[in-house]
């Protein structure tokens, strides 16, 4: 007797509580691993965020084991001459190999690093005035430190977003000829480093003052006409071609906020072009004479 009462008491535990299958276990055990890598992520991102944010590039590099890598300054990549003997791909190993140490994307790493150097080269030339143009030797440091990050691009180990991010943070130091350049080695496009600022009002007064600068340093020296032409017109061309292009695509906000920031540049540069040519066209004004040199 006792026999079928313990069936019944196992058909009644079943028909209250089921075991689950193979399936179910399975679903249960991707699950928490899931939400594992999804804590494992957001530590990585916290580190990122902390490493952006804290990080000495110099000083970290000079810490990397073994005397190759200590030779591996940012210092020297601004410098032709001291990192002729380092190869872009000398260079990008120790950056892997660096971020691998750190548990960070190289990417980020990399972009940060060729940030750093970029600035240092724009405030190199100890001229207090506010100028828009490179001199003879930063050009030189600008083009081998380019060519490192062309080379970070082309295998993957560099974010144009996080660059970009890096070099808004210090939009005071840049140079306009410096980011131009990104534009002309194919790094950065001038759009998408635009773009990628959120603050539009800060853009358009940025480059709206360095264009004006751009026109006055171009009618004072002749030294630096052809490169400071071929910015203008680069810069002029892009406002054109975005501020007056049809949006076929209504979702897409970036072509609205470039047509946008494209249209309050060049309002802005007809207003001081009418205003100078106005005042300055009896007294021969600095601001006349760059006007009437750059338009």
């Amino acid at each position: 007797m006792s026999e079928p009462r313990s069936q019944d008491a196992a058909s009644d535990l079943g028909s209250g509580s089921r075991r689950r299958t193979w399936a179910e276990l399975l679903a249960g055990r991707v699950k928490r691993q899931r939400q594992g890598l999804g804590r494992e992520h957001k530590l990585q991102e916290s580190a990122v965020r902390l490493l952006r944010r804290h990080l000495n590039l110099n000083d970290l590099l000079l810490e990397v084991g073994g005397s190759a890598c200590k030779t591996l300054c940012l210092n020297q990549w601004m410098d032709p001459e001291a990192s002729a003997d380092l190869s872009s791909s000398f260079i990008g190993s120790a950056l892997r190999d660096e971020a691998s140490r750190l548990g960070v994307p190289v990417a980020v790493l990399s972009s940060r690093a060729v940030a750093s150097s970029f600035v240092q080269i724009c405030a190199s030339s100890g001229e207090p005035s506010h100028r828009v143009l490179l001199n003879a030797e930063q050009r030189k440091k600008m083009s081998s430190l380019l060519e490192v990050a062309q080379y970070l691009l082309a295998h993957s180990m560099f974010s144009r977003f996080s660059f970009c991010q890096e070099l808004w943070e210090v939009r005071s130091s840049l140079l306009l000829e410096a980011v131009w350049h990104l534009h002309v080695q194919n790094l950065v496009s001038l759009q998408e480093l635009l773009e990628s600022h959120a603050d539009t009002q800060a853009t358009v007064a940025w480059l709206f003052k360095d264009l004006c600068v751009l026109c006055e340093q171009m009618e004072a020296s002749t030294q630096h006409t052809d490169i400071a032409r071929a910015m203008l017109s680069d810069f002029v061309q892009l406002f054109v071609l975005r501020g007056f292009q049809k949006n076929s695509d209504l979702r897409s906000v970036e072509p609205a906020q470039m047509a946008q920031l494209a249209m309050a540049v060049l309002q802005r540069m007809l207003m001081f072009a009418l205003e100078a040519l106005a005042t300055g066209l009896q007294d021969e004004s600095p601001a006349y004479r760059a006007v009437k040199s750059c338009f």
